[in-house]
Formats: C-alpha cells, sequence, structure tokens
C-alpha cells in the first residue's frame, strides 16, 4: 500500500515491509531448484491471500529505537483479470501524504510493472518503474514488493519440510529469485512458513544479497472477515534497525465493485489533480 510518488520515492528497498500474500504463480518454466509441492503450497496461498479481489482499508504503525513512530492509513484495491492481478493503492494519512496513488500490475510471467502518481502537482509528475521500489517517509520506508505480497512470481519455489511453529503445523517453501529478476529485488531468498489449517502465512525470513536474514514477517492475528481467514495483523522486524512496523487490516470487502478504469494510468493522472 503505499510508494514514494517522485523522483526522490523510487529507490531499491532497504528497510520494513510489510504483508499479506503475495506475487503471482505462473506458467512460464522453473529451474531444477523448483517443485511440484513447492509451487502448489505458494499456489495456495496466493489464492487464498492476494490473488483475491478486495478492498482492504489498512494502518501502519512503525517504531525504531529512539524515534518519534510513525502512523499511516492507506486503501488497498486489488483487482484479478486473466492472470493479470493489479494494485492500486492510496494513501489517506497522515495527511502530507494523502492522496499519493501507485498502481502495480503483476503479469502472469512474474514481472511487474509501477506507475505512481504525486497528487495535486504543478508539474501532474509521473513516475514509472520497475522492479521492488519503496515507498519513504520520514524514517520509515516500506518494500512495495513485501507489501503487495512479496511478487512470488519471480520466484522458484522449494518444498522444505514441516515444522511446529508455536505449536502450530506448518509447511516451509524457500524461495529463490529467478536469475531474470536479479535486479528486482533486494531479497535473493526466502522461507516461508504457512500454516497447515489454512495455507496462509505464520512467518516470512527475508535473506539479503549478503545471505544475511535480514527481516521476518511474523503473523500475529488471524481472523474471518466476511467468512475468510484473513492475517489481520502482521509484525515485521528489521535486525540491522532493531525496528518493528505493525501492520493492521482495519476493514475488508472481499466481493467489491471494482471499476476498470480505477486500475488505469488515465484514472490516476484525474485524481493526481
Amino acid at each position: 500500500m503505499l510508494m514514494n510518488f517522485a523522483s526522490d520515492c523510487c529507490r531499491p528497498s532497504k528497510q520494513l515491509g510489510a504483508l499479506l500474500a503475495l506475487g503471482c504463480l505462473l506458467g512460464c518454466a522453473r529451474p531444477m531448484l523448483a517443485d511440484a509441492r513447492g509451487d502448489e503450497l505458494i499456489g495456495q496461498y496466493l489464492k487464498e491471500s492476494v490473488r483475491r479481489e478486495a478492498i482492504l482499508a489498512m494502518e501502519v504503525d512503525y517504531q525504531e529505537p529512539q524515534k518519534e513512530g510513525l502512523h499511516l492509513k492507506f486503501t488497498w484495491m486489488r483487482r484479478v483479470r486473466q492472470g493479470l492481478t493489479s494494485h492500486l493503492i492510496r494513501l489517506e494519512a497522515p495527511p502530507s501524504q494523502q492522496g499519493k496513488l501507485l498502481l502495480v500490475h503483476e503479469k502472469p510471467d512474474g514481472g511487474a510493472e509501477y506507475l505512481a502518481y504525486r497528487p495535486n502537482s504543478m508539474l501532474k509528475k509521473k513516475v514509472r518503474i520497475s522492479g521492488a521500489r519503496d515507498y519513504k517517509y520520514k524514517g520509515l520506508t516500506i518494500s512495495v514488493q513485501e507489501l503487495i505480497g512479496g511478487e512470488l512470481g519471480k520466484y522458484a519455489h522449494r518444498f522444505k519440510g514441516a515444522q511446529q511453529l508455536q505449536g502450530i503445523p506448518c509447511n516451509l517453501v524457500e524461495n529463490l529469485l529467478l536469475p531474470k529478476f536479479k535486479g528486482d529485488s533486494d531479497y535473493p531468498r526466502s522461507v516461508i512458513y504457512l500454516r497447515q489449517d489454512n495455507g496462509l502465512l505464520q512467518k516470512w525470513e527475508l535473506f539479503g544479497k549478503s545471505g544475511q536474514l535480514e527481516k521476518v514477517i511474523h503473523a500475529e492475528e488471524i481472523k474471518k472477515l466476511q467468512g475468510l481467514a484473513t492475517v489481520t495483523r502482521a509484525r515485521v522486524e528489521e535486525l540491522k534497525k532493531e525496528s518493528n512496523l505493525t501492520l493492521r487490516v482495519k476493514e475488508a470487502s472481499y466481493k467489491p465493485k471494482l471499476k476498470d478504469e480505477w486500475f488505469s494510468e488515465k484514472y490516476l493522472t484525474q485524481k493526481s489533480r
């Protein structure tokens, strides 16, 4: 939900991201490191999370040692059409950030297109970017890639067995960045713990380019919203900065009336005035 929508906003992510479910499972060839079970588990996860049309009201709280905490609100709209998953993110608060818009199209081949607009700009400036980018506000950086679910279509998936996590049976899937997306993520490798009871995220470990563990995403609360199991609170630890980001789903609509025009550059242009 959010992005830096101007020339000063688009840099590879090195900080915090939030969560929810995520990337596009596609039909392109996988390297030998992938396996059918890994693909199956990620496919189920995506179907139950970010491959479901929705309008979500979200809030973010960020805390870093010895710094003032930050609070953000945004609306996240998702549309799924013929393998293309589109995300429209609109920042609602604080007032200085209100109205910023980001449109992300995740393609069936794993690629993604980003288009961001800064509202009320005299220049009506737009930014077209690709790969992992982030939203920056004061000391906070949120990776868009993580925020919309990790863009898992960029990765090969490998089943790593089962493990109990805080008494919850989970399946482990290792995700390895495909060579053609080498420059599109700060996390070449990650390990996701998926609950065996509902297929949702329980924990997600993200490893940086050095091979070291840099972030851990914890699903802290799962509730049924409109009859569907939903991760309603997740916490992201950034180990180097000792920071914590909490992401909350405040409201959810899983059968929204979405207009195709909302997910177009024309709409972003009009609403940025």
